[in-house]
Formats: structure tokens, sequence, C-alpha cells
């Protein structure tokens, strides 16, 4: 069930940047940065977008608390631009969130075109040499992901 109103889905303004929130919690003992793109909450869900896609890079020397050390986060950072720049290319995808915990770093997008998407993650895995991605294209029309996301369910 969605936890917001509807009030526009114009696809014509996407992709949207912000405003961006930060939170922090654990999850199984662990603990879960979420940096989350509030900026969709006034869609409700962006009906075209049906597709969660989630790219997951593990760490490459984690923080005891499973988290990245702050020379390896410049680096991640660096790589969310070339990963964003990849799929919001034409509006295909949308950004949703950061999720970093446990050793990990996962980028969340919605997509349109979940075949394109999987064929600009391959050409991303040359343009991201210094950590391994990983890709997950599920089915989400509803938005669940981010409902959840959106009011702190980790």
């Amino acid at each position: 069930m969605w936890p917001f109103r509807r009030k526009e889905s114009n696809p014509e303004t996407l992709p949207v940047d912000g405003p961006w929130s930060f939170s922090a919690g654990k999850r199984a003992d662990h603990v879960l940065l979420l940096r989350l793109n509030r900026g969709y909450q006034r869609f409700g869900k962006v009906v075209e977008y049906t597709h969660q896609i989630g790219i997951a890079t593990p760490l490459l020397s984690p923080q005891p608390n499973g988290l990245p050390g702050s020379e390896e986060n410049i680096v991640l950072g660096e790589e969310e631009n070339v990963i964003r720049q990849a799929l919001e290319a034409e509006a295909e995808s949308l950004f949703i969130a950061v999720i970093t915990t446990k050793g990990m770093r996962e980028f969340v997008f919605y997509t349109r075109a979940s075949e394109s998407a999987a064929a600009r993650f391959s050409d991303l895995q040359s343009r991201v040499p210094s950590h391994e991605l990983q890709l997950m294209i599920q089915p989400d029309e509803n938005w669940d992901l981010y409902a959840a996301l959106s009011v702190g369910k980790f």
C-alpha cells in the first residue's frame, strides 16, 4: 500500500534530483545507511517505471561496522556518478536510493526499459574497474520498495 497521495505523474519532468534525505538504522544487528531521493514522493509511483534495478558492489575494505572508509567512499561516489549517468540517460531509469550495509553498497533505480538497462549495465562493468558490480532487476510496478524505504522499513 502506497503511503503517499499521488499528485503528479508527468514523465517530462523526469528524472528528479531530490531533495535527498539521509537516515541510519540497523538491519539484523548491522548498521544500515540510506540515502533516499524524496523527490519521487510527489508521484506516488511513476506508472511507466515498473521494474526495480539494484546494482550492488561489495566494498573492497569495509570498516569493522561494515561501512566504507573515507577513501573508498570517494571512489564509490565517483562510480555512483558513472552509474547514474548511464542509467538515467534518456530518462530510461530513475535513481531513487543508495543503501550501504554489511560490506556492500547498492544503487537502486526504477526503469521503464529493463532490457536496455541490462545492456547499459554490461557497459558499466568496464567503466567501473575498481569494484565488482552485481545486477538485479525485478518487477515492482507499485514501487513497494520505495514506499517501504520512505517510511523507514529497511
